[in-house]
C-alpha cells in the first residue's frame, strides 16, 4: 500500500497508548483491512512493542487479526505465535468454490496460497478460526464446506452472509438473500449437530450462550455494537 494508506507511527502510538490508559478488564485489539498483513511484520513488531511499553503491570492485552492468509511468512507466523494473536482466516470452501471470487490480480484463484499460509500457521502453532464468506457461489454447499474444513482439521468456524448492493440498491451478483441464508444455516446445523461440543460454529455458539446464560456474545444479537469502539 502507498504511504497514505498506511497508519503512521504517530497515530499507532497514540491509539495504543490512549486505549491502554483506559480502565478495561482486557484490552482487545482487532487488526483488519483490507488485508492487514500488507503492513508487514515490522508493523506488528511495533504494535507489540508499544503494547508492552504502555500496558500496565498485570493487564491482559489480546490481539486478533483477520487475514486472507496469502502473505503469511514464517517470520510473521513466529511473531503471531509468540504474542498469541488469534487469527481469522478467510476460506470459502474447497478449491473450486473458494476460487470463484477470491482471485489474485492476475485472475488466478488464491486457494493454493491460502493453504500454504494455513500450513505455516499450523507449523508455528498459531491459533486461528476459519471465516467462510457465504456468497452466491457457495450458499448451496453448507455440508460440503463444513466437511471440507473438518477434513483439514479445522474445528473453529465462522460463517457470515455476504449482502452488498449497487448504487441503485440492487443486490450485487455475489450477494445472497434471506431464504438462501436460512437454508444454508439449516443444512449447516444438521451436519454440525452431531459434532456439537467438538466443533465450534460461532453463530450457533452465540445462540446457545444467549439461550442458556442470557448474554449476547455477538453484537448483532444485542441492541448495539458499542464494544467495537
Amino acid at each position: 500500500p502507498s504511504a497514505r494508506h498506511r497508519m503512521c507511527g504517530t497515530v499507532l502510538e497514540r491509539m495504543v497508548s490512549t486505549y491502554l490508559a483506559t480502565d478495561q478488564r482486557t484490552y482487545s485489539f482487532g487488526w483488519q483491512g483490507g488485508e492487514p498483513t500488507l503492513m508487514g511484520v515490522d508493523f506488528f513488531r511495533k504494535v507489540v512493542e508499544l503494547q508492552g511499553r504502555y500496558g500496565r503491570a498485570g493487564s491482559i492485552v489480546s490481539n486478533g487479526l483477520q487475514t486472507n492468509a496469502t502473505m503469511i511468512t514464517d517470520e510473521l507466523a513466529r511473531l503471531l505465535a509468540e504474542y498469541r494473536f488469534l487469527l481469522g482466516v478467510s476460506l470459502d470452501g474447497p478449491e473450486d468454490i473458494h476460487n470463484t471470487y477470491r482471485k489474485n490480480p492476475k485472475g488466478s484463484g488464491s486457494y493454493g496460497r491460502v493453504i500454504e499460509g494455513i500450513e505455516r500457521l499450523n507449523k508455528h502453532k498459531v491459533e486461528f478460526n476459519v471465516l467462510v464468506a457465504v456468497n452466491a457461489a457457495n450458499v448451496g454447499s453448507a455440508r460440503r464446506i463444513y466437511n471440507h474444513l473438518l477434513e483439514m482439521g479445522i474445528l473453529y468456524h465462522q460463517y457470515i452472509p455476504i449482502v452488498e448492493f449497487d448504487e441503485q440498491g440492487r443486490p450485487l451478483p455475489f450477494s445472497i438473500d434471506g431464504p438462501g441464508w436460512g437454508a444454508f444455516l439449516k443444512e449447516l446445523f444438521d451436519v454440525w449437530h452431531p459434532d456439537a461440543g467438538r466443533v465450534s460454529v460461532r453463530l450457533f455458539d452465540a445462540m446457545l450462550t444467549y439461550l442458556v446464560e442470557g448474554s449476547r456474545i455477538l453484537c448483532t444479537m444485542g441492541g448495539d455494537c458499542r464494544q467495537y469502539f
